[in-house]
């Protein structure tokens, strides 16, 4: 199916599924964002705060059961030192992972502080997390993306589990601090936005998904999980690639555990979306903007292994990629 009919046929889904209102936003929103990268400016804000207007209402109206249930709950004990797992996943089995990918997990690997790492993958996962058979079926059945079963299996992971979850995208440069382990949960949290790419989705420099750690049971990641789970009880299709930071953003602002679980985060990694724009522009190498990541106090930078990081700049120099990156 080419783009244009799969955009078509999402909207049409999403026009009977959600609303026509709905379908026409997100379209808006999909077709601003290739306009917008060409040119070089910031989404339209307005077509995606009335597109975030219109989830977060739809998701306390759906979600109900789960907010009055999670409401009034205590946030989760912090300092569980037997908690400290480092997740990673790469579904199809490491085996698969591109190189990059196998060079970022081994540059976790060096920055561990210790902890145990865990790779999951479709073989393995139900080894650690108790996902139920609807669920399983949903993914099977090509009905649910396979960024949405990530999505749901890390949330799962660390409600049952605990632990880090990282991003195998994300590179690492100085050892882990111990607060991730022994805090309620963590997030990167009062970053700098990204100057092309900010506003994708919700509260985005307040929270994102690719490095996140939780005690067990913590009521953030407790309360997430089972939205996700009853969500996929009820729908065949994903009203938003960013679901889960719209019920990462209710979490912290209606129930009384969440918001006092998230505001045991300090701000950290404020660079950590900076970095990859840098390495794509294949400037010639420079040894001060090395010497920022090495001393500064952003430990994890976020990546993509989908991205083009020249090794060698236009002029026939090393680029700075060439010395952090595998």
């Amino acid at each position: 199916m080419g783009r244009g009919n799969e955009l078509m046929a999402r909207f049409l889904r999403h026009a009977r599924v959600f609303s026509p209102y709905y379908a026409v936003l997100e379209l808006c929103a999909v077709v601003d964002r290739p306009i917008s990268l060409r040119l070089h400016k910031p989404f339209s804000r307005h077509i995606l705060s009335l597109k975030e207007r219109y989830i977060m209402k739809w998701a306390r109206r759906f979600f109900v059961k789960q907010i009055q249930q999670y409401r009034n709950r205590p946030p989760v004990n912090a300092n569980h030192k037997d908690v400290g797992v480092i997740w990673l996943c790469w579904l199809q089995g490491i085996d698969q992972a591109p190189s990059f990918v196998k060079g970022m997990i081994e540059r976790i690997g060096q920055h561990a502080n210790g902890h145990e790492i865990r790779l999951v993958t479709l073989k393995n996962y139900k080894k650690y997390c108790d996902l139920p058979q609807h669920f399983i079926e949903r993914y099977e059945n090509g009905e649910m993306p396979q960024q949405q079963f990530a999505d749901v299996l890390r949330a799962g992971l660390l409600a049952q589990q605990g632990g880090l979850w990282i991003d195998v995208s994300m590179l690492v440069v100085h050892d882990i601090p111990e607060e991730v382990f022994t805090l309620p949960i963590y997030n990167v949290k009062g970053i700098k936005p990204n100057a092309i790419r900010d506003a994708v989705a919700c509260d985005c420099t307040e929270w994102q998904a690719y490095f996140l750690g939780s005690q067990r049971e913590s009521v953030t990641y407790s309360f997430i999980y089972e939205c996700f789970l009853y969500y996929w009880e009820h729908y065949d299709t994903l009203i938003d690639y960013f679901l889960f930071s719209y019920l990462a953003k209710i979490a912290r602002e209606d129930l009384i555990g969440g918001m006092q679980e998230y505001a045991s985060v300090p701000a950290n990694n404020a660079c950590c979306e900076q970095l990859s724009d840098y390495l794509m522009q294949g400037l010639p190498f420079d040894s001060t903007v090395l010497r920022r990541i090495e001393e500064g106090s952003t430990f994890v930078y976020k990546l993509t292994w989908k991205g083009e990081y020249p090794k060698i700049a236009k002029d026939g120099t090393p680029t700075l990629a060439s010395v952090l990156l595998p």
